[in-house]
């Protein structure tokens, strides 16, 4: 009987309504544009929603996330960027430069979280790196600083290269601060690096095709065509050219040599950030962090197959090698 009437109290409690005013949970909106598909980088992604959850947004529970991919379309951004936007998120998330540019013209209020971004100051992307402005910040890949050190690895790889390309959109800022800074450094040593412009699987074929006709000693691939790493390795592989990549997955696929920032951290401090802003932090005051940390690798049955053998001192130095 006792025990009868104390789950006919507990099911009255369950049953009562909330008291009127009472709050419930507030489910916080946020967005990810990505220029890529989703196999590209789900691993990032995910310690992004595991840092989350740590600071207690819980997708399902009282967090909305709207994803849309490009799958490697620039040409996509405009339409996936108003459709996030009619959503009304807090923030969003964004992972390049062309995606981050395609939001700040479409909007000036919605706060814009940038991870990776190759110069977000030469992009035209924030102010400066202390001071972002707007409604944009994020984290920095540092790529301008990134990329002469892929120069320099590639030439203590092939010591006699004189030729060398940048294979990347020539209409990207990005892209074109990192060329700038490429070709300085290779004057210094009576080298020189030429744009190979390529934005998409159509143009990454036709700028293979010319590579036939006036080849290259060596080739730097940019950070905005990682959508497009696999169908990179393959053609270099196909034509013999050595090629540096910025993203470890390039590796295994077989990259002859990977250099990069080390990604998780952002993607982490991403989490941070939109816990900031969703507390009630603007952007223009959050500044944009560069990496600390960075990861190589390289690839010996890549170096075997070119012909190629990899100074050890690359090799002591090398997080990851593949035998």
């Amino acid at each position: 009987m006792k025990r009868r009437r104390f789950l006919e109290g507990i099911g009255a409690l369950l049953a009562t309504p909330l008291a009127v005013g009472q709050p419930a949970a507030q489910v916080r909106r946020i967005a990810i544009l990505e220029l890529s598909d989703r196999a590209t980088r789900p691993e990032l992604w995910r310690i992004l929603e595991a840092r989350l959850r740590d600071l207690g947004y819980v997708e399902g529970r009282n967090l909305v996330i709207e994803r849309r991919w490009a799958d490697g379309a620039e040409a996509r951004l405009p339409q996936l960027a108003q459709e996030l936007i009619a959503q009304k998120p807090e923030v969003i998330l964004v992972t390049t430069t062309p995606a981050t540019q395609t939001l700040m013209r479409l909007t000036d209020t919605v706060p814009i979280v940038f991870m990776g971004v190759a110069d977000p100051v030469a992009a035209g992307l924030v102010a400066s790196l202390a001071r972002p402005g707007e409604n944009v910040t994020g984290f920095s890949a540092q790529l301008t600083d990134v990329n002469e050190k892929r120069f320099d690895l590639l030439r203590e790889i092939l010591p006699q290269a004189k030729r060398f390309g940048l294979l990347g959109p020539a209409s990207n800022r990005g892209v074109q601060a990192v060329l700038k800074r490429l070709q300085a450094a290779a004057r210094s040593i009576g080298a020189d690096v030429s744009l190979q412009d390529a934005a998409d699987p159509t143009t990454i074929a036709r700028a293979f095709e010319r590579l036939l006709t006036e080849p290259l000693d060596a080739l730097l691939v940019a950070s905005v065509l990682v959508p497009h790493n696999r169908q990179i390795v393959d053609l270099a592989a196909k034509i013999g050219i050595p090629a540096s990549f910025i993203q470890k997955a390039a590796l295994e696929s077989g990259a002859l040599v990977v250099f990069g920032p080390e990604r998780d951290a952002h993607y982490r401090r991403a989490a941070d950030y939109v816990q900031r802003i969703l507390a009630g932090a603007k952007p223009a005051d959050l500044p944009v962090e560069q990496p600390n940390e960075f990861w190589m690798g390289v690839n010996l049955r890549t170096a075997r197959s070119l012909g190629l053998s990899i100074p050890r001192s690359v090799l002591l130095r090398a997080d990851r090698v593949i035998e």
